[in-house]
């Protein structure tokens, strides 16, 4: 925005531009700093551009017909072959490394269950032996008591056994 600008002309918003040259309000602002077009700010506070001469005065469409409606087609992205290739080999790759992941599940998931049946054999074990250790020890405590009464017997003296 160099010097003072002429007010002859007509000056547009960027939408009001962007309309006139079929395209878009940001595309006709990247021009008009490019281009060093004439700019200012109108009263409502908006941006306003001058469109420099030579640039078309009326409402242009893809046809070239002036005031008829602004139908633009779609542009079709065509696909990136190169790109499509390289992302099915990933995901090959990808289903490769599922498929042996989930081996190594099933793998783990065996010898766990195996590992299970182990300690529930050897904890199976262990209260089996666990009650064979407690059955000896009642023995064992009989016999104590036995060698107890055996003992108070032959702590008297030998004439009251005698005498009986």
């Amino acid at each position: 925005m160099s010097g003072c600008p002429s007010m002859d002309g007509d000056w547009l918003t960027y939408a009001e531009a962007a309309e006139r040259l079929n395209t878009t309000p940001e595309a006709v602002r990247q021009k008009s700093i490019r281009g060093r077009w004439q700019r200012t700010v109108g009263n409502d506070k908006r941006a306003l551009v001058r469109l420099p001469d030579g640039w078309p005065n009326s409402v242009r469409t893809p046809s070239g017909r002036p005031n008829k409606p602004n139908v633009r087609t779609p542009s079709v992205p065509r696909p990136d072959t190169q790109l499509i290739k390289a992302l099915e080999a990933h995901l090959a790759a990808v289903v490769e490394q599922l498929a042996a992941a989930e081996a190594r599940l099933v793998a783990a998931d065996a010898r766990l269950a195996a590992a299970d049946a182990r300690d529930a054999q050897h904890a199976a074990d262990l209260a089996a032996e666990r009650a064979q250790t407690e059955r000896a020890i009642a023995a064992f405590a009989a016999v104590e008591q036995l060698l107890d009464v055996l003992a108070a017997e032959r702590a008297r003296p030998w004439w009251r056994r005698l005498v009986g």
